[in-house]
């Protein structure tokens, strides 16, 4: 997870089948949760998805000082309940871009909210954070157990393990909702399903998938190339192409973007900002961002590979100092690698797939959609 930049959100109930479950989400100032149930009797936390990292978090009950809170949003803490065992004595921290948070091993009885389901999970009780501005409870990751708090299994790899869902996949519409400046937390109709996906309600089209890169610890494919194009009135179209080597990382927990610096310059020379505009202070209008230009992103193997494209209207982010102003879309970074945040996976139905449920037989994969029409991502 990668936190938020000035350089640069009900169709089911939940679990309405048995094995696949479905979690509405929800936007708290900007953050996108769902909610979990912890303990015995089950006490409600929202907690923000993360495909970026791989632990269940919570703050615990009795973290106050240590746990400032300057989100809009009250926060549920865990207590140990009748279910509940703590290893005190097993700490480990965690590191976000957006803060850094510390604690100890907890294992209780995790439910799922609208179901009869529950089960054991083993967690992170979180006694100190730096992460004041957060508008959840906590996280739960969704990326490899291998990169998971000490001694704890992400939960998504647990539930599979303990052969609770129908399918080894999850899959994650974001949502129509859009923050702003004036409304930081507008209702949101988003979904994000366990064992099993929705691509029949959701999806314009087929979901095309490429491979993960092995071993697996986030989900980053293997990056092949970006292009653009521009069709500005009075103007001939302009086509541009970039390619270079490296990888992306599908990151839900970022609310950006982000390119290398070597390579960012060209990029923003596909859209209507040179960079160095951008950089001596001009805010974007939300206006310019609109269909008369477009950034395409190849993901997989020379012999495999999809490309994706969004216009510049789906890149739009309200909320650059006001509402008439947007982020800019791509913000620079120290890597030869790509991070592709809410920003850009919001406009897609999202489809990470494991291919097993035995770890030893992961033949991981993920794929993308373009959104029907009425589910598109709208202020």
């Amino acid at each position: 997870m990668r936190a938020f930049s000035p350089l640069l959100i009900p169709l089911f109930g939940s679990a309405c089948l048995a094995g696949v479950w479905d979690f509405d989400i929800s936007i708290r100032d900007t953050y996108r949760t769902i909610q979990w149930d912890l303990g015995t009797p089950g006490a409600a936390h929202n907690l923000l998805y993360d495909t970026g990292s791989a632990t269940l978090w919570v703050l615990d009950g009795t973290c106050t000082d240590k746990c400032p809170n300057s989100s809009k949003f009250p926060r549920s803490k865990y207590n140990l309940t009748s279910t509940g065992k703590a290893y005190y004595n097993t700490t480990g921290s965690i590191e976000y871009d957006g803060g850094k948070v510390f604690g100890h091993l907890v294992s209780d009885i995790a439910g799922i909210p609208g179901t009869n389901v529950s089960f054991r999970q083993k967690f992170a009780s979180i006694t100190s954070s730096s992460w004041s501005s957060l508008g959840s409870d906590g996280f739960l990751g969704l990326a490899s157990s291998s990169i998971a708090f000490t001694n704890t299994t992400s939960p998504f790899e647990n539930a599979m393990q303990q052969g609770l869902l129908d399918k080894p996949r999850f899959s994650i519409y974001h949502g129509a909702a859009l923050s702003t400046e004036s409304n930081p937390s507008p209702q949101n109709n988003g979904v994000l399903t366990m064992g099993g996906s929705h691509e029949d309600v959701y999806a314009d089209g087929e979901v095309q998938f490429f491979p993960i890169e092995t071993p697996f610890e986030v989900y980053k494919a293997n990056f092949l190339g970006l292009s653009g194009t521009r069709h500005f009135s009075g103007q001939n179209k302009q086509h541009a192409s970039l390619n270079w080597t490296g990888a992306v990382v599908f990151d839900t927990g970022s609310g950006l973007s982000e390119i290398p610096e070597s390579k960012i310059e060209a990029v923003y020379n596909m859209t209507p900002w040179t960079y160095e505009k951008l950089m001596t202070g001009y805010r974007p209008l939300c206006s310019e961002f609109n269909d008369t230009w477009s950034v395409s992103f190849t993901f997989g193997s020379h012999d495999d590979h999809k490309t994706f494209k969004v216009t510049g209207d789906q890149l739009a982010t309200p909320g650059y100092e006001d509402d008439e102003h947007c982020f800019p879309p791509f913000n620079p970074w120290s890597s030869s690698n790509i991070i592709l945040g809410a920003n850009w996976m919001g406009n897609f139905y999202s489809v990470f797939d494991f291919g097993s449920f035995e770890p030893s037989n992961y033949d991981l994969r993920i794929g993308f959609a373009p959104l029907k029409k009425k589910y598109q991502p709208k202020v």
